[in-house]
């Protein structure tokens, strides 16, 4: 009866060992799937981030040039597009702009955001004095700082306007200069 009392142990431990095992591996596998859906999940937050991005880029980019002549008075246009511009000498630094406008005697230097953030303006500042490494080209010519988002908090209006940039934004029918009246005219 021992023998037999023994046995029957082994075999409910080893049944035991065995279920254990498996819903081990089954949760590994469960894991192993959550962690992909996971990448999968992340992978495509990152492309809708990214068409996002271009979509407000999209919308940004035809404003610049009516905004240049409307508000801007510059009516001979060289060049207005998004651009990638390779330093001209260190071919290893590259500036990509969101849009930009060459007229005969201004830039409109546009950087364009889905979302707003004190960071990305403080970089658009930083940026704007080096411009002309970029562009040496059309050094001598007036900057028109733009800085564009489809909605700008009125906190960054005000930082954007003490820093002499204007702030361009989403109106009622279309992209308005939010402190158009509130910058003097370069």
């Amino acid at each position: 009866e021992i023998r037999e009392f023994r046995a029957n142990v082994d075999a409910a431990q080893a049944n035991w060992e065995q279920r254990w095992a498996k819903l081990e591996q089954e949760r590994i596998m469960e894991q192993q799937e959550r962690e992909k859906e996971r990448r999968e999940m992340n992978k495509k937050w990152g492309e809708l981030a990214n068409k996002m991005g271009t979509l407000v880029e999209d919308i940004v980019a035809p404003n610049i040039r009516r905004v240049a002549r409307e508000l801007f008075g510059i009516e001979e246009i060289d060049f207005c597009a998004r651009r990638v511009v390779h330093h001209p000498t260190d071919k290893s630094r590259l500036k990509d702009f969101d849009a930009l406008l060459i007229g005969t005697d201004a830039i409109v230097l546009n950087e364009t955001k889905s979302t707003v953030r004190q960071s990305y303006i403080d970089e658009f500042i930083a940026f704007i004095p080096t411009v002309f490494e970029y562009l040496p080209e059309h050094k001598g010519k007036k900057v028109i700082p733009v800085f564009s988002s489809l909605y700008i908090p009125e906190q960054f209006v005000r930082y954007l306007t003490a820093n002499k940039i204007y702030a361009m934004a989403m109106g009622d029918d279309t992209m308005e200069i939010l402190n158009y009246n509130d910058i003097p005219k370069p």
